[in-house]
């Protein structure tokens, strides 16, 4: 019996996992991840005035149309394609099918003679295979709906988005989100994932996410839901008699999860759905109750709505179409027929009042600012020489491979994970956090990824994501990688006194410590030194500048027993709130320092007495580690990262200062800062000791999200190689390790199981002692288990609002969602 109902569903979730909303509204939607930023940016709001006072009214109505035509240059199509370009100024073409050749040249002559941008888009649910000749081409949906891991599935998106762009495409009408659970189905079938919501939910995401984050806007199709049909809507107008019950358990699914997932594009189907539009023979691409009342009020949907071919038989019959959509709610109509005649309709409705001007501009611009965000305020061409050559590559060919091979593999049992939801959803509900995100990986696969809350008071949904400052986790998921680089090529031994790579080091009481010693915390060096304080003007506020107890002059707490002064001045001169030739640190959204800053480190390490060589926590020990990077490699510890690591990888949300390629808006606040920066930290890093070197530092910094962080673990794993790629030598990643000191549980960076003292161990009790792993002050966990070939991460910002909030490890949030992986993998 197929299982269709979401209340049978289990919590097992893939890489690229839908969003989970707990806000439980509509309105806590956010807009799609493309667009989110720019409707503030005003680089974007410029141009999409400059292009909107350039048309007349006929225009603006021109750019809601996605004209088909042949891309084959026969001179009664180039006439034809002129006249709706030039005349028409549609917004967008979708070329029908054709060779390589013809499509690349038909791409650039109608952008050339276009004076405002076209949206290139294609209806490729399998890539481009499917309209062109001569290109590779991928398994159909239902084939890779049985392909368990869907970072798989992403990289197939993020390659057909890549070939996409070099043949001028900015728009993929795909992929199909329809849920086919009738096998008398003539026309979704096998261009479905599956008869699962949930499967096909996940497939959804994980397809869309690779279109988007390559660059391309997923289009998803066709809502309300296609599966259950046994009429194709090119040649009749299918009846759908369900329930609305049964809608919300099996058709909408999928949707309302990529709505969730914050995707750009739907599609609306040609569907007659009694439970959804009472007036007998309605299309739901023409209804209004469907396409503005449930997907964009009810739902939430506020990205770009395409109507599915209007000269379909489902709803071809009907008078003045692409009135009757626009009217219903949708944004772009395609593949209209008799043009003239129906902008014609349109303007005379707006002319009579029955659609206003308004409505008219406001998609027009809504289609202009996703022009914008899908790079088309620049105007794109094919490059015709190497075509080819670009668009079947040796690495098309091993995914088309590897896709075939997973596709074809038998399904594996998945463990119940649920018990982590209960978990996650409890430290929401007692205040330890606002949101988090857990990603679980076993044997290479992602088992499990959800995203839980919201970013805290502004009830932003936190989805998969979503980047979150990962404290301490930089030691390991950072600076540890470089160390262990650099140890690997022969540039540095784990013997070698750090005086050797720090001169200024030699002459000091930190002359002999060793590489060793910092990794293992038994440097002798302090937990921290607030190197901030020299930054503070100490004549600028009375008393002192803590308490142990709150008064009028010590209003702030910043620690279970620690209470500060706000009001204090920086030296003068040594700030500023824009940066400058001077000030180029910066420290939060409108806080600058003095660059001459860093020097202050290098003094306040030498000057600091050393403490005896025993076991004691130490993050500046990390930082000079990354002092050691930065002088072995001549390169800022970030640049390094990125080099060796993060770009290879392709983690395009691993990064120190986040907001130089993240929007905001995607980044977690970490810490409403009342006292020493006076500013929500949001893409700012919370540990002082970083933010004060500008953002970048060994101990803290790094920003991430929960399955990014995973791959970096499943790499250490794998013995230091990932997807072919090999970036550490087993050697290395084994010593690294498996080295546990003999004072301490502490490794070479990781931390370990305290198996002498269960009860302070920062594992879970049924962790193997070969577990290693780091924790976060933010709230974050990453642990790798070679036992059980398990990665577990865990995010949260438990600091927002309040930097003292001790919930977290009160109720062993980390430690119980770890052992529940233990006892669902044991069962």
């Amino acid at each position: 019996m197929k299982r269709i109902l979401l209340s049978l569903w289990t919590a097992s979730c893939t890489w690229f996992a839908m969003a989970q909303n707990h806000v439980g509204t509509a309105q806590a939607m956010a807009e799609p991840t493309m667009i989110r930023t720019l409707r503030h940016d005003i680089r974007c709001q410029n141009w999409v005035d400059s292009i909107m006072n350039t048309l007349n009214w006929k225009e603006r109505i021109g750019q809601l149309f996605i004209y088909t035509i042949s891309p084959q240059q026969t001179q009664e199509k180039k006439e034809l394609l002129r006249k709706v370009v030039k005349d028409y100024k549609v917004g967008g073409l979708l070329f029908s099918k054709g060779t390589l050749h013809d499509y690349a040249v038909a791409v650039n002559e109608s952008q050339k003679m276009a004076e405002v941008p076209l949206m290139i888009t294609f209806d490729g649910e399998w890539g481009l295979a499917m309209r062109i000749n001569e290109v590779p081409a991928y398994p159909r949906n239902m084939a890779l709906g049985k392909i368990e891991n869907d970072s798989l599935i992403y990289a197939y998106g993020r390659e057909v988005a890549r070939q996409c762009r070099e043949l001028g495409i900015q728009v993929n009408f795909a992929p199909v989100a329809d849920v086919n659970i009738n096998p008398n189905n003539p026309v979704i079938n096998t261009r479905s994932f599956g008869d699962d919501p949930e499967l096909v939910s996940r497939k959804v995401l994980a397809y869309a996410r690779g279109l988007e984050n390559g660059g391309v806007l997923s289009v998803c199709k066709h809502f309300p839901g296609h599966g259950d049909t046994d009429v194709d809507s090119h040649k009749a107008l299918p009846l759908l008699s369900f329930s609305r019950e049964r809608l919300d358990s099996v058709e909408l699914v999928p949707f309302k999860e990529m709505i969730r997932g914050g995707l750009g594009g739907v599609m609306v189907g040609h569907l007659e759905i009694p439970a959804l539009e009472p007036q007998k023979g309605l299309p739901s691409s023409l209804s209004r109750r469907v396409v503005t009342n449930l997907l964009q009020e009810e739902l939430g949907f506020k990205g770009l709505i395409f109507t599915d071919a209007l000269n379909m038989k489902g709803v071809s019959s009907h008078t003045n179409s692409c009135l009757k959509a626009l009217q219903a709610g949708n944004d772009l109509i395609l593949v209209p027929t008799r043009i003239k005649e129906q902008v014609e309709a349109i303007h005379a409705a707006v002319k009579s009042g029955v659609l206003s001007q308004e409505e008219i501009d406001q998609r027009c611009r809504k289609v202009l600012i996703y022009k914008y965000a899908l790079g088309l305020h620049k105007k794109p061409h094919v490059r015709l020489s190497g075509l080819e050559m670009r668009i079947t590559t040796e690495q098309t060919r091993n995914l088309i491979r590897r896709l075939e091979e997973e596709a074809t593999k038998p399904v594996s049992r998945q463990p119940d994970l649920s018990a982590i939801d209960v978990i996650a959803e409890e430290g929401i509900r007692e205040g330890a956090y606002p949101g988090c995100q857990i990603a679980v990986l076993k044997e290479g696969k992602c088992i499990y990824s959800k995203a839980f809350g919201t970013y805290g008071s502004d009830r932003t949904p936190v989805t998969p994501t979503s980047v979150y400052d990962v404290a301490s986790l930089t030691k390991t998921t950072a600076t540890l990688l470089a160390v262990m680089k650099l140890y690997d090529g022969g540039r540095l031994n784990l013997s070698d006194y750090v005086s050797t790579h720090l001169p200024w080091l030699k002459g000091t009481d930190k002359q002999n410590i060793t590489i060793r010693e910092l990794l293992l915390h038994e440097s002798g060096l302090p937990s921290t030194i607030n190197f901030y304080l020299e930054a503070i003007d100490k004549e600028s506020y009375p008393g002192t500048l803590y308490k142990a107890r709150r008064d009028a002059q010590h209003p702030v707490r910043i620690g279970s027993q620690t209470w500060a002064n706000p009001k204090f001045s920086f030296r003068k001169g040594f700030t500023s709130e824009i940066g400058t030739a001077k000030h180029t640190l910066q420290v939060a959204e409108s806080l600058w320092i003095d660059s001459a800053f860093t020097a202050e480190y290098r003094r306040l390490i030498t000057e600091t007495p050393l403490r005896p060589k025993r076991y004691r926590y130490s993050c500046v020990g990390f930082i000079l580690l990354q002092k050691v990077v930065e002088t072995q490699t001549g390169m800022s510890l970030d640049a390094y990262l990125e080099k060796e690591f993060y770009a290879p990888m392709r983690l395009k949300r691993t990064t120190y200062r986040p907001l130089q390629r993240i929007p905001k808006v995607e980044i977690v606040p970490s810490n409403l800062d009342r006292f020493l920066r006076k500013d929500t930290l949001q893409g700012f890093v919370h540990d002082e000791s970083a933010a004060f070197q500008g953002g970048v530092s060994g101990n803290a910094g790094l920003f991430s999200t929960a399955e990014e962080v995973a791959r970096i673990y499943q790499m250490l794993l794998n013995g230091g190689e990932l997807d072919g790629r090999r970036y550490l030598s087993k050697e290395t990643c084994r010593l690294f390790t498996t080295t546990t000191s003999r004072t301490s549980r502490r490794g070479l960076g990781f931390d370990k199981p305290d198996t002498a003292n269960p009860t302070k161990s920062p594992c879970a009790k049924s962790a193997p002692k070969n577990v290693y792993g780091h924790t976060g002050f933010t709230g974050t966990c990453a642990w790798v288990d070679p036992t059980n070939q398990l990665v577990y991460v865990f995010l949260c910002n438990r600091l927002y609002p309040d930097v003292w909030n001790p919930k977290l490890m009160r109720l062993d949030i980390r430690l119980r969602i770890q052992e529940a992986i233990y006892e669902s993998i044991q069962k």
